[in-house]
């Protein structure tokens, strides 16, 4: 491909856009400035040296109002043959039962004190004429009022599943304008973009793209949930293996995105026992029972975020997909299948 590149308007010649290139596989952003359209750019006057690949985003007035617009320039690598990885038979770790000790009462009762009654000797009595006899008055002790002391509520503990987010290529510049109008140089993976490699600027990319409204009001699929077992034994619903801290079988109708989308998945670390989901399953012709092992990209998965929002509940998760590997860019034409295949610290 040529060192330089024809950036055109996709509203009239002679148009003035601010240009800004995040380049292919690096975090330093390069601000064009403001160029007339159809602009040349030859990125190898620029020192040090780029090429030309990467994410041009392209910033127009349109109306009084600043719109993004995204330009992907990718750089074409041979995607290579996924490895079928057999999955290893996991042993089940029996859960030790804990052994509860009674507490003994080593408070002992005191003792009720005997009281011996003092005779009190009766007064005699001078009988007046023609009085009354006097009516004896009885004194009553009142019953204590018994206080109720009131039971706390017990906090219900929360539920955690594994959580798949698809992002569909036809919603890409819905999630680009929303990620660029929060300030962020994270635009979505369908824009051929990556979380920030920093685990403080990770921590706010995701938890802006996860605070995206499209994932619960319809623009985007909704969100699919699985299990994800702690302990091994049996058979899933589609009959495989039952493996700890790997999520279970999960189902992706045919249709359910009508298209291309990209695949992720967001784990709490607390379900994988702390560790990495290094290997994912999947299955993209309809069949559960013949999965292909692919390995989930391992600078992504390195880092974690702490969710604070709504979409999901809030918690620390790791990011599980393959970009720039276009694996889990899936086009849902048959049933798709994916499942946890193996976990490493």
């Amino acid at each position: 491909m040529s060192q330089s590149i024809i950036i055109e308007s996709i509203n009239f010649d002679g148009e003035f856009a601010t240009i800004i290139l995040t380049p292919y596989n690096n975090d330093n952003v390069v601000n064009i400035g403001v160029q007339q359209l159809p602009y040349t750019f030859n990125p190898s006057l620029i020192n040090p040296l780029l090429e030309i690949y990467g994410t041009y985003t392209l910033v127009i007035n349109e109306n009084g109002k600043d719109c993004a617009y995204f330009l992907n320039v990718i750089k074409e690598t041979p995607t290579p043959t996924p490895t079928v990885t057999t999955t290893p038979t996991t042993t089940p770790t029996p859960t030790v039962t804990p052994t509860v000790t009674p507490t003994n009462n080593i408070c002992r009762p005191s003792s009720t004190p005997t009281t011996t009654p003092t005779k009190t000797p009766t007064p005699t009595q001078t009988k007046t004429p023609n009085a009354p006899t006097p009516t004896p008055t009885s004194t009553t002790t009142p019953t204590p009022t018994q206080t109720m002391t009131k039971t706390p509520t017990p906090t219900p503990t929360p539920v955690y599943f594994a959580y798949l987010f698809i992002e569909p290529v036809s919603g890409s510049t819905n999630i680009g304008q929303w990620m660029y109008d929060s300030g962020r140089n994270f635009f979505g993976f369908t824009n051929y973009s990556q979380p920030t490699q920093n685990q403080t600027a990770f921590n706010i990319d995701m938890n802006t793209y996860v605070n995206f409204s499209g994932w619960t009001n319809g623009l985007f699929p909704s969100l699919i949930q699985q299990t994800v077992p702690q302990t091994s034994g049996g058979e899933d619903s589609f009959n495989n293996a039952i493996v700890a801290y790997n999520f279970l079988t999960t189902e992706i109708p045919n249709n359910y995105v009508n298209g291309y989308g990209w695949y992720t998945w967001m784990i709490p670390v607390s379900l994988t026992n702390n560790e990495r989901q290094t290997i994912i399953d999947i299955n993209t012709s309809n069949n559960p029972n013949l999965m292909t092992g692919v390995g989930t990209e391992s600078t992504i998965n390195s880092y974690t975020f702490t969710y604070t929002g709504t979409t999901i509940p809030p918690t620390t998760y790791r990011v599980y997909t393959t970009y720039p590997n276009t694996i889990f860019k899936i086009t849902d034409t048959q049933n798709i299948y994916m499942r946890g295949n193996t976990i490493t610290p």
